[in-house]
């Protein structure tokens, strides 16, 4: 007799808060396989995107692991609505020799005597629940339903987090797959760009990540700069003058291909609700530079001018910025200023001209 955990949810996405509860539960019940059953359309909220991606999301996030499968019941029940009672006769059936534990969030222990045929699901598998510090709870349901409290770390990530650019705690090909799908804040973010323009700003911010995960930089102010660093490309003419004039006056002596980093940062702020001053810093200053720069100023510089689509072999010097971004950042800025001087690009301007003297002299 194996133990099997059904693991229901939306998984809009799924993120590394799940599958960490997933693995400690499997470690403490002993758990054989961890089924996760994506729903079609829960009833206490709407989910942000369709059914197959968040199948195909799934599929990335479960694939490394052996002991993690996915069921499609739900997704194919043709049901309107999935009641957890229909979701475990199913899987009773299935596997009628093994146990089988269903893991119910920890805010539902207080909801259980509402469930639709409760006392019947309670009968037919362990309900078990992952313990939620200083969340409190009623602990009548608890002993009624023969509720499993499995204690363990706490995990503080949420599906909204990551929809909303707040998190990016997902499996690495999952975060590949929003962006390129377009999915959430990737969404919003690609109506401000070409085609072109946002798969720089991918590649940009994928670069970004991994140099700041590899010199153990914040991963999240890092990834949300990249991302966002050219916002303001295409905002042109009197629109972006205007910004520039309301809000970044100090600047406007610069040459015209600064606007976009100052657009930019008034836009992360204004569309992304990006607050961070670090954040906002580093999407100001991104194409010229400036002086006194933070390492992540210093790595979305770097990322930005050799991102792998720009059209020569950066290999050398992303492998530096690997290694130690700050050493990178001043190859990539040596040259940088080389490569502008030989195609009559502005060096001259002060926030370069403060970056070049502090860095390189």
């Amino acid at each position: 007799m194996r133990n099997i955990l059904i693991y229901g949810g939306s998984f809009d996405p799924i993120h590394n808060g799940h599958l960490n509860v997933a693995k400690q539960i499997q470690k403490k019940l002993q758990i054989s396989e961890v089924i996760f059953v994506p729903c079609l359309s829960p009833r206490w909220k709407t989910t942000k995107s369709s059914s197959l991606d968040r199948l195909n999301m799934l599929k990335l996030a479960l694939s490394k692991y052996e002991k993690f499968s996915f069921d499609l019941f739900e997704l194919n029940s043709g049901a309107k609505e999935n009641y957890s009672i229909d979701t475990i006769r199913y899987f009773k059936k299935k596997y009628p020799h093994d146990k089988l534990y269903f893991l119910i969030g920890y805010d539902q222990l207080d909801k259980l005597d509402k469930w639709y045929q409760i006392e019947e699901l309670s009968s037919l598998v362990q309900i078990v629940a992952y313990n939620r510090p200083h969340y409190p709870i009623s602990m009548e349901n608890v002993n009624k339903y023969h509720v499993q409290i499995v204690h363990g770390p706490k995990y503080d990530v949420s599906s909204t987090a990551i929809r909303e650019l707040q998190s990016i705690e997902v499996d690495n090909n999952v975060l590949s797959y929003i962006l390129y799908n377009r999915l959430y804040y990737a969404f919003e973010l690609q109506k401000y760009l070409t085609d072109k323009r946002y798969y720089h700003s991918i590649n940009v911010a994928l670069l970004a990540l991994k140099i700041a995960k590899r010199n153990k930089i914040n991963e999240l102010k890092v990834f949300t700069a990249a991302l966002l660093h050219d916002l303001g490309k295409n905002v042109k003419g009197e629109e972006g003058a205007l910004i520039l004039r309301q809000h970044f006056k100090e600047y406007l002596d610069l040459p015209s291909f600064t606007v976009h980093q100052f657009v930019g940062t008034y836009l992360a702020k204004t569309i992304f609700n990006i607050n961070d001053e670090e954040i906002l810093n580093a999407i100001k200053f991104h194409a010229t530079g400036n002086a006194n720069m933070s390492p992540i100023d210093k790595i979305i510089y770097a990322s930005d001018k050799i991102e792998p689509s720009r059209g020569f072999d950066s290999s050398p010097l992303i492998k530096v910025m690997m290694e130690n971004y700050d050493e990178g950042f001043k190859k990539v800025l040596a040259a940088n200023k080389e490569y502008l001087i030989k195609n009559h690009g502005d060096i001259n301007n002060r926030l370069s001209s403060k970056c070049f003297k502090e860095y390189l002299e």
